[in-house]
């Protein structure tokens, strides 16, 4: 094999592996878009209730082992923060649940911090994942042939 057919081959698989590169970051870019669209909705108190994102403070409460009062002044606290743990709504306070787990994580809720906390955390939340399903549509039809 030649001086030039080696060089060839090298700039073969050089330009291999530069379009494989180019796909991972196009593929990458793609998802990012994705994930910037998703977030335009994201913000709507009832699409985060309806995913299951939100908690009323009795339910977050019992995830995280606490009162409820506690949750609501750790809420007020930080309301005017970059990073609030929850929002008001409609004269109620609702719980992110991951700002909660992160909190609890921390150790910003009370004394008790760690991944272990997380994970009990997470599992007493499972309970609360359908918790606020969409309700159906009211047929009138059905309900006046019965």
């Amino acid at each position: 094999m030649t001086n030039v057919d080696k060089r060839e081959l090298a700039m073969t698989d050089d330009q291999n592996t530069l379009a494989t590169e180019l796909e991972r970051i196009a593929d990458g870019a793609r998802r990012l878009a994705d994930r910037v669209r998703q977030r335009e909705n994201e913000g709507s108190v009832i699409a985060r209730i309806l995913r299951g994102e939100l908690l009323n403070l009795d339910q977050a409460a019992d995830v995280a082992e606490c009162s409820d009062e506690k949750l609501r002044k750790h809420c007020e606290l930080s309301a005017e923060t970059s990073r609030p743990l929850g929002i008001k709504f409609a004269g109620r306070w609702m719980v992110g649940k991951l700002e909660l787990l992160d909190d609890l994580e921390q150790g910003k809720i009370d004394r008790r911090h760690g991944p272990d906390v997380r994970q009990r955390a997470e599992e007493r939340a499972r309970k609360y994942e359908g918790w606020a399903r969409p309700q159906e549509a009211f047929n009138v039809l059905e309900r006046s042939a019965s």
